[in-house]
């Protein structure tokens, strides 16, 4: 029973944002939060991380749990980000056979509006796929301002739906726990929040990619064949999804590796899917083809974010000391050179190779995503939820758990503070808060966490 009230306490958070983000609707122009609004939020988002800390990892209804909390929010204004706006802009473009790899964003009316001014005269960022599924939900909404940002979460539903059913068998192919692994990747507040509330498309990308991991332990040629198509596919809806790629060969590589193993046979089990990916991909493509790489497109670096990387940029602007152009061209390199070195010194810790054991095709594979959120020009915290449901498989020890359990607290709460001041100060805020914290002593869930790790690693 006393279970069973902390999910309520869960519903009244997730009610509570739902109803602050109506009572403080910002209308068509940008603008920030009402301090009461923060003030409701942070307190929802800090009720709604105590209730899933305190059902913990063996709680047995977690699929129940997070369609009760993910509910309400199915009817709130996009929480926290615009970007539901921008989705809405290009799917009136699309259902009228216009363009947005072409025209800005902004004229689209006034479901250009909505997007926000870093944003309104830039071109599309997204794939063709999602342009065109951004187009078939403006199309059955009308192009409503409402409904139309509304039932872009149709695409997060069907993400938790995919995850659903495809977290407890990836758990029971890796001697998993499958409550843990629900609790951790599903029903984990940061997931239901940016996903449902926000209305993100980083959920069908990462429930595809998850989909992979699946799929390559079907064995056989079969397997990577389809898992090819799903990350395909997913990169149609996020181009980002290619670094799911390398994890999904890890893995299977790990599973398919013969007692007699060479380079010629990772290669092989690298390029099956490999080429199916890229195939998949620009098959998805053929509509629109490949203009998100326009200059007019919005650039990742443009706006403050989570990323250190943008704080250097935004320093540079405010400060004008190089031309913009400069600057943010000068970063986005280095960003990209951060992220290839980062990747190539896993690869040498734990990735895959072809006549060496002892690889950590799990660890690997957050890795590689861990470095590209650390280093991308842009990091947001709905990006955070691309290592949530993989986590888990890495079998960490209770020390990295609490830091795992740090980090999930830090960006449940960011939303809500970067709603009215600037990221890099909002950060300080949670960092400051959680030192704090972890001053305490350890969690009782913590610890069950660690233990359930510990079991499920020794089966």
């Amino acid at each position: 029973m006393r279970k069973w009230l902390w999910v309520l306490a869960g519903l009244l958070a997730s009610l509570v944002l739902v109803a602050a983000s109506w009572a403080d609707a910002p209308g068509l122009l940008e603008r920030q939060a009402s301090w009461w609004r923060v003030l409701l939020s942070l307190t929802a988002h800090a009720v709604l991380l105590l209730s899933w800390l305190q059902l913990g990892p063996r709680w047995h209804r977690p699929l129940t749990t997070a369609a009760l909390w993910a509910a309400p929010m199915l009817t709130a204004l996009p929480l926290h980000s615009r970007d539901a706006y921008a989705y809405a802009a290009a799917g009136w473009q699309v259902a009228r056979g216009i363009s947005p790899y072409e025209h800005a964003i902004g004229t689209a009316g006034q479901p250009g509006l909505l997007v926000g001014s870093h944003w309104y005269e830039t071109t599309s960022v997204y794939p063709s796929l999602q342009l065109d599924l951004f187009g078939l939900t403006s199309a059955l909404t009308g192009g409503d301002l409402f409904w139309t940002p509304a039932a872009m979460r149709l695409q997060s539903v069907a993400a938790l739906a995919v995850l659903a059913w495809v977290l407890p068998r990836l758990a029971r192919r890796f001697g998993r726990d499958e409550r843990l692994v629900l609790w951790a990747g599903l029903l984990n507040p940061v997931v239901l929040v940016q996903w449902i509330g926000g209305a993100h498309n980083d959920a069908l990308m990462v429930a595809l990619g998850v989909a992979a991991f699946l799929a390559v332990t079907d064995m056989g040629w079969r397997g990577l064949i389809v898992a090819g198509v799903l990350l395909g596919l997913a990169m149609g809806i996020k181009q980002s999804a290619a670094f799911f790629g390398l994890g999904v060969v890890a893995v299977a590589w790990q599973l398919r590796r013969p007692a007699r193993s060479s380079w010629w046979h990772l290669a092989a089990v690298a390029a099956v899917p490999g080429a199916i990916t890229v195939a998949t991909f620009l098959a998805t493509s053929a509509r629109w083809g490949l203009g998100w790489r326009n200059p007019t497109a919005g650039s990742p670096i443009g706006a403050s974010s989570n990323a250190p990387i943008s704080w250097v940029a935004s320093f540079f602007r405010y400060r004008e000391i190089f031309d913009e152009g400069v600057a943010d061209g000068a970063l986005g390199l280095l960003s990209a050179l951060l992220i290839a070195v980062g990747v190539v010194l896993l690869w040498v810790r734990w990735g895959p190779k072809g006549r060496a054991t002892g690889d950590r095709p799990w660890l690997f594979a957050v890795g590689v995503l861990g470095v590209f959120l650390a280093c991308a020009p842009a990091l947001q915290p709905w990006y955070v939820t691309w290592l949530l449901p993989l986590y888990m498989f890495t079998a960490p020890s209770i020390r990295r758990d609490r830091l795992w359990l740090a980090a999930v607290a830090a960006f449940a709460l960011l939303p809500a503070l970067q709603d009215a001041i600037a990221p890099y100060v909002a950060m300080g805020v949670v960092v400051v808060a959680l030192y704090l914290a972890s001053r305490l002593p350890m969690v009782r869930h913590g610890e069950d966490l660690g233990l359930i790790h510990n079991r499920a690693a020794t089966r």
